[in-house]
């Protein structure tokens, strides 16, 4: 009796991901629900969804070669201890309150976050780059930021930009979304640096954010992937890697300044342990802490639209206020 054969050709054992060259090798561990899981010699285990693998470059190694990259790439994936020493970082100061917060927040917001105060300062109005009434521009109108991003990075015209060459096409657009979200990124720290990035890293970069936005793979691999690209071209930051789909997906991704999430955790007793550079493992702790803030607001009554209302309510409360000259 015959049997059928799959023709699907086999998995590379040892690959390395050129979008992401920082991983080094990788060698499969486990193919299942059409995604392969590598272990790379970043220590971590990546998983490649099938629409993806032929981005993977077979890698040819000798016997012994790839048995000793297996046994490094084991040690490395063995070190849970030194990997979490690495991640302690000194508890930021506790200056406040959840409470304190709380009533921080309504004495300056009447109406919370649905109220006119929020609106003209903080979250802005749908179409518009600025609500009617104080003439004084807002430092970050997010509702306008968000509609920019999403009117400029759909999936269809970044991958059109991408198919033609168009990579001036694509950073002006990556520009424009900056430049919406006055007030969150910081000129110095992350804007300047940025528009500075070489332009050879900017085909790597938009892939990377064409994959990290519209990709099919886990978020945790896009992510370290956007990160990777971002540190080899050495402008990598936490609100550079994060920005972008806090503006596109509001709903499911949080912005992430590490200073304020570290206060924001000392409040509220959650352990953030993260690593300074930017990494899928240390993001979903910020996006595990901002879910857990968003909950508390809810239970006390408030109603933030998504984690950008929820950041808004931490970067305004989270340090006392500053005394008055007159006080």
């Amino acid at each position: 009796m015959a049997t059928s054969r799959s023709t699907e050709p086999s998995a590379p054992i040892i690959v390395k991901h050129p979008g992401c060259p920082q991983w080094g090798l990788g060698y499969l561990v486990e193919e299942r629900d059409e995604k392969r899981f590598y272990d790379f010699e970043d220590g971590h285990n990546h998983s490649i969804a099938k629409a993806f693998w032929s981005k993977l470059e077979p890698v040819q190694l000798g016997d012994d070669e790839a048995t000793a990259l297996e046994a490094r790439i084991r040690g490395l994936r063995d070190r849970p201890a030194a990997a979490a020493k690495k991640r302690a970082r000194p508890a930021a100061p506790v200056l406040t309150s959840f409470d304190e917060q709380v009533a921080s927040f309504e004495s300056q917001f009447d109406g919370g976050f649905g109220g006119p105060q929020f609106i003209a300062e903080e979250r802005g109005v749908a179409g518009a780059e600025a609500p009617d009434g104080p003439k004084k521009k807002s430092k970050a109108y997010k509702q306008g930021a968000i509609e920019t991003a999403r009117a400029l990075l759909g999936k269809g015209e970044l991958e059109a930009l991408l198919a033609a060459g168009n990579l001036d096409g694509f950073m002006e657009r990556i520009h424009k979304v900056h430049k919406a979200a006055t007030g969150l990124l910081h000129p110095l720290g992350d804007l300047i640096p940025f528009n500075k990035m070489p332009a050879e890293h900017h085909r790597a970069y938009a892939e990377a954010v064409v994959d990290l936005l519209h990709g099919a793979d886990d978020y945790a691999a896009r992510f370290d992937r956007l990160a990777g690209v971002l540190a080899a071209a050495k402008v990598v930051t936490w609100p550079l890697a994060t920005i972008l789909s806090a503006l596109v997906y509001p709903e499911e991704h949080v912005f992430v300044k590490p200073s304020f999430f570290e206060k924001q955790a000392g409040v509220l007793g959650f352990d953030l342990a993260y690593d300074r550079a930017p990494s899928a493992e240390g993001y979903a702790r910020m996006q595990s802490l901002a879910r857990d803030l968003e909950r508390r607001l809810r239970e006390r009554g408030l109603a933030p639209r998504d984690l950008m209302d929820v950041y808004a309510f931490l970067w305004r409360t989270i340090s006392p206020p500053k005394p008055s000259a007159k006080s």
